[in-house]
């Protein structure tokens, strides 16, 4: 036997008796065996989590907070695309009625704008189906052509700062904004 053969004879012994004594821990042959913890090695234990399905319910103020949001995004989309489609997604009653007006007004006109404000709404009431918020914003709009989208005029900046009173009434499909109102900027 070369010497190289006699090294894996006895590597595989002495892998051999670490785990043999093992295996024989089960005792009596007819029994079945139960495996022996070894105490020098531990294995993770596996434990399944089963986690319940929450489900948050916005408040009131987020809910109007995001109609708000919301009724900025597809305004805005409105006036540079003359798209008045999804104005009655967000709006209702009279600025839903001058919305319109506007939209069909820059169609007619051959122009469109980009509508660019930095809005800070502030919530500050809501009664059953009505809330109210304040408004204060910098404009920045400014008209551009509707086709390449580039703007027809320099951009005002910083822009004016204005300040909308806006109710906004819940329906069955979530809260629209029913009017805008301007107030004097202070």
């Amino acid at each position: 036997m070369t010497q190289h053969a006699r090294t894996r004879l006895a590597i595989l012994a002495v892998g051999l008796s670490a785990v043999l004594p093992l295996a024989s821990c089960g005792g009596d042959d007819d029994a079945p065996s139960t495996p022996t913890p070894d105490s020098r090695t531990s294995s993770p234990v596996a434990t399944t989590a089963t986690s319940v399905p929450t489900t948050v319910t916005p408040s009131p103020e987020d809910e109007v907070l995001a109609a708000y949001a919301n009724y900025w995004e597809v305004y805005a989309s409105a006036l540079r695309d003359r798209d008045s489609s999804r104005l009655a997604d967000v709006m209702t009653g009279p600025r839903l009625d001058r919305a319109l007006t506007e939209v069909e007004t820059l169609q007619t006109q051959s122009q469109a704008v980009q509508l660019v404000v930095n809005s800070r709404p502030v919530i500050v009431s809501i009664e059953g189906d009505r809330a109210l918020v304040m408004d204060e914003y910098e404009n920045q709009s400014h008209l551009i052509d509707p086709t390449t989208k580039q703007p027809l005029q320099p951009t005002p900046a910083p822009g004016p700062t204005l300040r909308d009173r806006v109710t906004l009434q819940r329906s069955d499909s979530g809260w629209k904004v029913l009017e805008t109102v301007r107030q004097e900027a202070q």
